[in-house]
Formats: C-alpha cells, sequence, structure tokens
C-alpha cells in the first residue's frame, strides 16, 4: 500500500524548492523533480518534461539574471498531494532588482516530489523590488 504525501511533506518540498533555487544550488533544486516531471513555467509557454528539460530550464533562467531569489508571499494552499503558493521572483537586472509576483501550482509524487509545476506570472507586472 502507497501512503501519499502529508501535508508536512509537501509543505518541506516547498520550502526547499524556494530555498535551492535562491541558493543556486541547482543539484538539490532538480532532485525535488521526478524523473518524467513536467514544468510550465510561465503558463502558456513549451512544457518541459524530464530532468533533461528541466535542468536546461533552470540553466536559461541563470543565463538571463545570474542572481534570482524566490521569496514565498504568503501560505501554501496544500490539498490532496497539491499545492498552489505565492511567491515574489526577484531578478537582480544590472545592479536593479525587479521583482515578479507568481502563483506555482504542484502537484507531487506519493514520496513528496514535484510531478508537475505550473508558474502564474506576468513579464509586463514585473516592478522594481521594495524589500
Amino acid at each position: 500500500m502507497t501512503v501519499a504525501a502529508t501535508a508536512a511533506d509537501i509543505q518541506r518540498t516547498i520550502d526547499t524548492y524556494i530555498a535551492t533555487f535562491s541558493a543556486t544550488d541547482r543539484e538539490a533544486w532538480l532532485a525535488l523533480f521526478a524523473d518524467d516531471a513536467t514544468v510550465e513555467d510561465p503558463v502558456g509557454s513549451e512544457v518541459q518534461t524530464g530532468s533533461e528539460a528541466i535542468g536546461a530550464f533552470w540553466d536559461f533562467v541563470h543565463e538571463l539574471s545570474p542572481t534570482v531569489t524566490l521569496h514565498a508571499a504568503g501560505p501554501a494552499c496544500i490539498v490532496d498531494g497539491e499545492a498552489a503558493f505565492p511567491i515574489t521572483i526577484v531578478n537582480d537586472l544590472g545592479g536593479t532588482l525587479m521583482a515578479l509576483d507568481a502563483i506555482d501550482v504542484v502537484t507531487l509524487t506519493d514520496d513528496a516530489k514535484i510531478a508537475t509545476l505550473r508558474a502564474y506570472w506576468d513579464m509586463a507586472l514585473m516592478h522594481p523590488y521594495e524589500a
């Protein structure tokens, strides 16, 4: 019998997702995903499937802005192996900090690995970051 991930397990995955992305720890971040996971970031863009494609997505994001940090912007809503959580994405664009407000929606495997990630944000809403 398989036991589904608990809300606490899922919250740990979310917290680690935010921390490892912000710490530029590519390997630890990628380890959070199931082998056949998908990432659609932002929603409407090409879906990245599997570790290699998700790793290429990481590389692309960090080529655009070497310093990208994620900040939890409120509590996660966790229900039945799925979660939605607000984040603020802060990019250092040549010494100017710019922010995007986003909602990430994930489904997780029974062992709390990310199976799907969909990120809702709009580049047109980027704004100067105020800590």
